[in-house]
């Protein structure tokens, strides 16, 4: 099976009330060592300080380790929960959004989260047609998973 990724970027936020090496560290988690990671500063709702982590991987075989990373790291029940997460994680422009527990990355875990303060990995899936329809099913097939 062909390897289903176009790019990909990591990112995450680091909130006032964070240790921004902390949540570097948590973010690195998923990336390969080569990968930059870029700051940019933001303001909160009400004016608090907010740090944007963010990295992109388009280098194929980095892209390559950061997957093979992802696959190898989450647990069993994890693996499952990913292919039940395809079809609703998948986006009209073929992008596949996954998300990860922030605290559990700090501590070298990987483990997908609903929450929204976690380290987000958006995905872009090569589909031709470039629908997301195909997308869901290329990585439902990549990945391993029965179509029901």
């Amino acid at each position: 099976m062909e390897f289903p990724f176009r790019n990909a970027v990591v990112s995450t936020f680091v909130h006032a009330t964070e240790d921004e090496q902390r949540v570097l560290s948590a973010l690195r988690t998923l990336l390969p060592e080569e990968v930059e990671v870029h700051q940019s500063k933001l303001k909160g709702h009400h004016g608090n300080p907010i740090l944007n982590l963010e990295a992109k991987v388009g280098q194929r075989k980095l892209l390559r380790e950061l997957w093979q990373h992802v696959s190898t790291e989450l647990h069993a029940g994890e693996l499952e929960k990913l292919g039940k997460i395809i079809p609703e994680g998948v986006d009209e422009n073929c992008f596949f959004y996954l998300r990860f527990n922030k605290q559990l990355a700090h501590a070298g875990e990987l483990a997908l989260t609903d929450s929204g303060d976690a380290i987000h990995l958006r995905l872009k899936v090569t589909a031709y047609p470039a629908k997301r329809e195909v997308a869901v099913k290329l990585l439902e097939k990549f990945i391993g998973v029965e179509s029901g």
